[in-house]
């Protein structure tokens, strides 16, 4: 069990710093609470190994360099690459800065900053929703109050339309790529402040992770480079597998 301070005592809102690697977008925010102090965000794929410790550096300067409660960080499903670099570097501020980490799935993140949006709208669920390769994405399905209700799965378009209602909101790095359901601006993205958001609600209710034994959230690849209507047959035999497994 990793040993943290306590908190008990604290005389300030838990500042957490928040990195996104998980996608194109390297980002990091820092937040006081709930109250965002800053973010810098960097769309461009590849940068990630050389830019996340500048912008972190640059971030904490700027605000004056003080000491951080936590350290979270978007831990996938994602990019491969991009998870590796963003867990290795949260754990190195980890241990340097004797802090614990907070470990937050990228689509719950994006869940989360919907949640104030789907508790205003009757009978409502939410979608997060991130590329996956080809022609697949990662899906996850909420409740209005940000409740998982269904495991992480990688998905064609087809078989998540199915499951998109006209009260379904859709979040997350792929949500623009489906016309149904409700879109909402500022949610179709990836964004380090979904992850400070979470990570804030997280630390709030007692959450603690050991650096030494995070690691990233992969979810098996299957059926690349096929055709859209291959894939959702290999989707569907998926399925039928697992239910025959129960």
């Amino acid at each position: 069990m990793f040993a943290v301070p306590s908190t008990a005592a604290s005389e300030h809102p838990p500042r957490i710093l928040a990195l996104e690697t998980s996608g194109s977008v390297c980002a990091v925010a820092l937040v006081s609470g709930t109250h965002l102090l800053g973010e810098y965000t960097l769309d461009e794929p590849g940068i990630h190994d050389r830019m996340l410790a500048v912008l972190a550096e640059r971030l904490l300067s700027d605000v004056g360099s003080p000491p951080l409660d936590a350290v979270a960080v978007s831990t996938g499903p994602g990019s491969f690459t991009g998870l590796r670099i963003g867990v290795a570097f949260a754990k190195g501020l980890c241990f340097a800065r004797r802090v614990p980490l907070l470990a937050v799935p990228t689509l719950e993140a994006c869940a989360a900053a919907a949640v104030p949006i789907a508790r205003q709208i009757h009978d409502c669920d939410i979608a997060a929703i991130a590329a996956a390769h080809d022609e697949l994405f990662f899906v996850k399905h909420y409740s209005a109050n940000g409740q998982s209700l269904t495991a992480v799965e990688v998905a064609p378009a087809t078989a998540i339309e199915r499951r998109i209602s006209q009260t379904t909101i859709l979040c997350g790095s792929g949500a623009a790529a489906f016309r149904q359901g409700i879109h909402i601006p500022g949610l179709e993205r990836l964004a380090a402040r979904f992850v400070a958001r979470r990570a804030a609600e997280l630390y709030a209710a007692g959450v603690r992770h050991d650096p030494a034994t995070v690691t990233p959230l992969y979810v098996e690849e299957f059926a690349p480079r096929h055709s859209e209507r291959q894939l959702e047959k290999v989707y569907l035999r998926s399925l039928k597998t697992d239910d025959q497994a129960q």
